[in-house]
């Protein structure tokens, strides 16, 4: 796969960020964590099926011998943000219909969660409530009915959408998933599906010390596509009357070809 071939400008990158940490001062807590990523730029073409990236960084211990032990890591990443209606679907006279439905906004359409260790042995409900790490700290913001905000119904919303995320991979979260390389380094492999959305994405790093936060680092990430079908998207983007009439021209052209080469035969 061509993210995760790029083994010489991943080694460099962690080479240059375990110089850095090397270098920084030793008692500026806001300089305690450094953090990259392999491939910030993900291009996305009809062959795609998938990518796997890769953060890390260093963490700053007590002296360059000794593991940073008492200090926790958590890598979220999340993608541009949209809006999701859930339908709950129940049986009327013998027919599965939809009965009732829930519009959440700006939900973030890929979410993953790397760390350590299990999150919730990191830090308290509340911190991990502040800075939405983990499914059930996500914010969902009802875009209608919100008298049903904070109720058995809204939470069994909740809850199918993030179980419809996690199937198709557009929610993960890896316990373990973050882990040192000696005293200092570490790193994190965030899988991509092949279904991800394109967009711009954010990578943060959070660094926990007893429970408390002590540093945010982030890293932008940004998935485009690239050759034709750039060229295809862009021109639904930007415009899409053009592109409806090319699709129609293009379908009826198929529709005469076929029907000329059923006729001969």
């Amino acid at each position: 796969m061509r993210y995760s071939s790029s083994l010489n400008q991943s080694a460099f990158r962690l080479f240059a960020v375990l110089c850095l940490a090397l270098l920084l001062p030793r008692q500026a807590d806001a300089q305690q964590l450094v953090t990259d990523i392999s491939d910030p730029l993900i291009k996305v073409e009809s062959t795609f099926t998938g990518a796997e990236i890769l953060l890390f960084g260093a963490v700053e211990a007590e002296n360059m011998f000794v593991r940073a032990l008492a200090k926790d890591v958590v890598v979220v990443v999340r993608g541009p943000s949209e809006d999701i209606t859930a339908r709950r679907k129940e049986k009327i006279a013998g027919i599965w219909m939809n009965y009732g439905s829930q519009t959440f906004k700006d939900i973030p359409s890929y979410y993953a969660v790397a760390s350590t260790r299990n999150i919730r042995a990191i830090a308290a409900p509340e911190v991990l409530q502040r800075y939405q790490i983990g499914f059930e700290n996500l914010k969902f913001v009802p875009g209608k009915n919100k008298n049903l905000t904070g109720t058995d119904e809204f939470e069994k919303f909740k809850k199918a959408i993030i179980k419809i995320k996690k199937k198709d991979k557009l929610f993960v979260e890896s316990s373990g998933g973050v882990r040192f390389l000696g005293n200092t380094l570490f790193r994190a492999a965030i899988e991509l599906p092949a279904i991800v959305t394109v967009g711009s994405y954010s990578a943060d790093v959070y660094l926990f010390r007893d429970g408390k936060l002590v540093h945010v680092q982030n890293s932008p990430l940004y998935i485009t596509k690239s050759g034709f079908e750039r060229f295809i998207f862009q021109m639904a983007q930007k415009t899409p009357t053009t592109y409806g009439i090319i699709a129609v021209l293009i379908a009826l052209f198929c529709g005469w070809l076929a029907a000329v080469v059923f006729r001969k035969s």
